[in-house]
């Protein structure tokens, strides 16, 4: 028997199958320390990064192996750790995508 469910439900689903460790620290002042500390990991953007996406893809990366590892550095040997990054990844583009472009335009590209 087959299902069809909406988008809404299917990440809803794939919600609950991310731990509650996770769910409780996606919250915007936590997610904001995190990627803070992505954003200073990069003080030369203009000199590392050829384009914007990947600015914002490493940042993205950096916080969320840093709130993984002080959550539980032990994570990578879970079955659900995939699904977490995704999880993870999907909330901090969300969040934070747009202001990072817009960073990296406004420090590199206008000062060119």
């Amino acid at each position: 028997m087959r299902y069809i469910i909406t988008e809404s439900q299917y990440k809803l689903i794939m919600e609950e199958n991310i731990p509650s460790s996770i769910r409780r620290r996606t919250d915007k002042e936590t997610l904001d320390h995190y990627i803070n500390l992505g954003i200073i990991n990069y003080p030369t953007l203009c000199d590392d990064f050829d384009n914007p996406h990947a600015y914002v893809n490493d940042v993205v990366d950096y916080a969320i192996f840093e709130l993984i590892y002080d959550i539980n550095d032990e994570m990578e040997n879970k079955d659900y750790f995939y699904r977490v990054l995704n999880y993870l990844r999907e909330v901090f583009l969300n969040l934070y995508e747009d202001k990072l472009i817009e960073d990296y335009n406004f420090t590199c590209i206008e000062n060119k």
